[in-house]
């Protein structure tokens, strides 16, 4: 199994898709960057904010807005590199002679899982440290409302939505042709982040179907609700104001289904 993990890590780091997203990852980052510092600049001169509790307020959406594109590319990334980890080499053949005694058919996906699960925890792990150390560095008040233990259990979280993604993925991969499974698996995360923006407006224009079909759509896609969890631990449980994502705290008990 350890081996099928190696070997899976390796023909994962080769791809040129990595690159892509590192390039990807690389400009976003320098963006968060300038953003943050510029902001940085203008609340400490004065310019922008007239209190500190403004300032401290839109610096946190800031952050959150840092952590909600970090956590679509970690989506990106793992959805990238395992859509054809199975059945690219059920359609080529060569599965025939990976998968023999004393292999079993748990331990190759197993492998597979453990393999692109490094890759993808690894990724989102450094744009989670990059997020919180940029607006900390830049002197943003957003982070003195962060402790420690908020941040080790957001990062936890954080890191459960590419192992979720990649269980998805995974899963369709063993069952569906590449090209079907990255339609199911967008399609799947993409309902997620539209039944967030309908829970939002639902609950903002007290419209209880909008805000059902919200929680029906967390309930099928989790990936949104898992990263709204994230903030609530890493800001303590205050409600951030975030347009991409309702800025609502989940139900205690939905994120473990999630």
């Amino acid at each position: 199994m350890m081996t099928i993990a190696f070997t899976t890590f390796k023909e994962a780091l080769r791809k040129k898709l990595l690159l892509l997203i590192g390039a990807l990852s690389v400009i976003y980052i320098l963006l968060f960057t300038i953003i943050t510092y510029f902001y940085a600049k203008d609340v400490k001169n004065g310019t922008l904010m007239d209190t500190v509790q403004i300032a401290s307020i839109a610096s946190q959406l800031i952050s959150v807005m840092g952590f909600y594109f970090s956590s679509m590319l970690v989506a990106l990334l793992t959805i990238m590199t395992s859509l054809s980890s199975i059945s690219s080499e059920v359609e080529n053949g060569t599965i025939h002679s990976i998968i023999t005694k004393p292999l079993k058919r748990y331990e190759y996906i197993m492998g597979k899982y453990i393999g692109l699960g490094i890759i993808s925890v690894s990724y989102a792990t450094i744009l989670f440290l990059l997020v919180i150390l940029i607006p900390k560095i830049n002197g943003l008040p957003v982070t003195n409302i962060m402790d420690l233990s908020g941040i080790i259990k957001g990062w936890g979280v954080f890191i459960l939505e590419p192992l979720a993604i990649l269980s998805l993925s995974i899963f369709g991969s063993s069952i569906f042709h590449t090209l079907t499974n990255g339609i199911i698996v967008i399609a799947i995360y993409i309902l997620g982040l539209i039944g967030s923006m309908m829970e939002q407006i639902g609950s903002l224009i007290s419209n209880d179907n909008l805000y059902k079909f919200g929680i029906f759509s967390s309930l099928i896609s989790p990936f949104d609700l898992i990263y709204r969890k994230m903030i609530s631990l890493v800001f303590s449980g205050a409600v951030i104001a975030n347009p991409m994502s309702g800025g609502l705290i989940p139900v205690p008990h939905l994120p473990a289904y999630g």
